[in-house]
């Protein structure tokens, strides 16, 4: 990774860091913020404030900072991207299947919607067909509710699928 990467990296996570406590402490001082940061990171708390808040995550009013709308969205968006399939001790011998037809011009979220399921371990079987060996309808409806695309995608559970063998050994199924 390289260094620039790292540090934005790293600034992703303490705005995130700050959105989390400032959610936890809704209407909280900044010396309060600050306080909880300082700890953490080597960067100027008060720099980062003035950042989120000229950015419109976090507003200043009655002597304290409270999140805005577009701060609970990008909290929100970092839940959803912290999902993940829970692997049961048995594989139940079923496909999990995710079927979408996303129209073109909702490209955007289609991209990033396929970016979650990669991130999840989904693999692609078909176009616009994402396989699982186990239960995720519950973690995908989340992420398609949040992009607004879950008219568009369906979910389907197979007992055979064509190629299964490539997948058992793709998912480290022995049976």
């Amino acid at each position: 990774m390289s260094s620039k990467r790292a540090a934005a990296e790293g600034n992703k996570e303490m705005l995130y860091e700050i959105l989390r406590l400032l959610a936890k402490l809704e209407n909280s001082t900044p010396e309060k913020i600050a306080a909880s940061l300082v700890s953490k990171y080597d960067t100027s708390p008060a720099g980062k404030l003035w950042y989120m808040e000229q950015r419109g995550y976090i507003k200043w009013s009655d002597n304290s900072y409270a999140l805005t709308p577009k701060g609970r969205g990008k909290f929100a968006e970092r839940e959803i991207w912290e999902l993940s399939i829970p692997t049961p001790k048995r594989w139940d011998g079923r496909w999990h299947i995710v079927l979408f037809d996303i129209p073109k011009d909702r490209r955007k979220r289609r991209d990033v919607f396929r970016l979650h399921l990669k991130q999840l371990g989904l693999v692609l079987y078909q176009n616009s067909i994402w396989v699982h060996p186990y239960p995720l309808e519950l973690q995908v409806r989340a992420i398609s509710d949040f992009y607004m695309l879950s008219k568009f995608v369906s979910f389907a559970v197979a007992e055979k699928l064509t190629g299964e063998v490539h997948l058992r050994r793709q998912f480290r199924l022995n049976e």
